[in-house]
This record gives structure tokens, sequence and C-alpha cells, in this order.
């Protein structure tokens, strides 16, 4: 009886410990594969844009179709001593035409979040672990004036997490869902929403700023006068 209750004891003790390296392996997992670091790792988009400049009369509306790549190129330190990535951004019009390096951005990824710093804007665009529900102020570190004033007091949510979607006809098995904006009043609307791929990254991307002073009655994409509408899916990733 004593040799079944040792058994017993040991069987229990094991599953105590099975259970409790489970538990850890879940909690090592705090989401640091939705943001790639690997220098050469690249993701090419399809681009959309419609912007709208009322310098004219009638307003000029400018539609605008083409892919973007962009790539994490070398590592260096910024100015306050922390390791940080650049990125390259390529543009074409088409497949057939040769990619044009059109701008460099970096960013800073550590243990609890990921600050992109591009044209002199720095954007908490990430945190880590991704929960459903966490908020946190992702724009704090931007002097919101003059034309970048719309980007005052952002609260930036994560709406989803963990979840499979289909981003422009691809599959992804685990991603995580971010809500920037979503203010409108009669004479402005923004909205702003990107969607974050487990070994991939950012995999879309939907920004509108758009302001009007009249037709009130109309949807905003036939009353705007100012402003603009970009949409970014991912199209292919990988490393070179």
């Amino acid at each position: 009886m004593k040799y079944f209750k040792s058994i017993l004891v040991f069987i229990l003790m094991l599953a105590v410990v099975s259970c409790k390296k489970d538990s850890e392996q879940a909690e090592l997992d705090l989401g640091y594969d939705y943001y790639p670091d690997e220098i050469g790792h690249y993701i090419i988009y399809q681009v959309d844009s419609t912007t709208y400049d009322d310098f004219f009369r009638p307003v000029l509306v400018t539609k605008r179709s083409l892919q973007v790549k962009e790539k994490i190129v070398e590592q260096f330190l910024d100015n306050t001593g922390r390791t940080a990535k650049r990125v390259e951004r390529y543009e074409r019009d088409s497949v057939e035409d040769h990619w044009t390096l059109t701008r460099t951005y970096y960013f800073v990824k550590s243990n609890v979040s990921v600050e992109k710093v591009e044209e002199n804007l720095r954007f908490v665009s990430f945190v880590f672990p991704p929960g459903r529900d966490k908020t946190w102020k992702g724009n704090r570190y931007i002097e919101a004036v003059d034309n970048n004033k719309y980007l005052a007091d952002w609260e930036y949510k994560i709406t989803e997490s963990g979840v499979a979607a289909n981003i422009n006809g691809v599959s992804y098995p685990s991603t995580t869902a971010i809500l920037l904006r979503d203010r409108e009043t009669q004479i402005e609307k923004t909205y702003a929403r990107e969607v974050y791929a487990a070994g991939v990254g950012m995999v879309y991307k939907e920004w509108w700023h758009l302001e009007a002073q009249s037709n009130f009655d109309k949807p905003w994409l036939e009353r705007a006068e100012r402003g603009f509408v970009v949409k970014m899916q991912a199209i292919s990733h990988g490393v070179e």
C-alpha cells in the first residue's frame, strides 16, 4: 500500500511540475513576435491613398495607388543610448518598376513597447504583452500643433489579440488589432486602425483625417475639402 501511495505522490508531483513549466512558457510569450526586428526583414504593401487640397477651387482630389517596401537595414544607438533599428522605405508604381528609396525612419523595441520615430514624430506604436482592451497614450511624445494638431490626445486601444485574420487574401493565424483613433464631428473626421500579425509585423493600416465646412448631408469622401485617406495592406514579406 505504501508503494502505491509513493507512486501516486510521484505522479502528482510530476503533474504539478509540468503545469508549472507550461504556465511559465505561457507567461514568457509576451507577444514580441508581433513586431519583428531582424535585420533584413521586409514587408511589401499595396497602398491606396486619396488627398484633398482646398488651395484649389474646386477642391483638388488626387488618388494614387502604389507599392511600398519597408526593410530593416541596420542597428544603431539612438541619442539616448538605446538600441534602435533603421528602416528604409521604397516605392514603385507597379511590379514592373524599380524600387526608389523615398524615406527612412527608425524604431526602438524594448521589453514593454515599441517607439517609432518618423518625420520627427515619436509614436508609441505597440505595447507588450498585447492584451485585449489595453490602452495607452500612443502620441504622448508628439507636440500636436499646426498641421499635427489632430494628433493630440490619442488613446490607443487593443480591440483584438491572438485572433486569426484574412488581410488582402492572406491568412494570418494570430493578429493584434489596435484602434488608434475614432472621432468625428460635423467638420472633422479622424480614424486610425492598424493590425499586426505574429512573425510578420504590421499587415494593415488605415488612416483618415478629413476636414470640411459645408455639404454636411454628403458622405465624407464626397464633401472633404482637405486631408487624406490612406490604406496599406501587406502583400508579401520575408528576410533578405
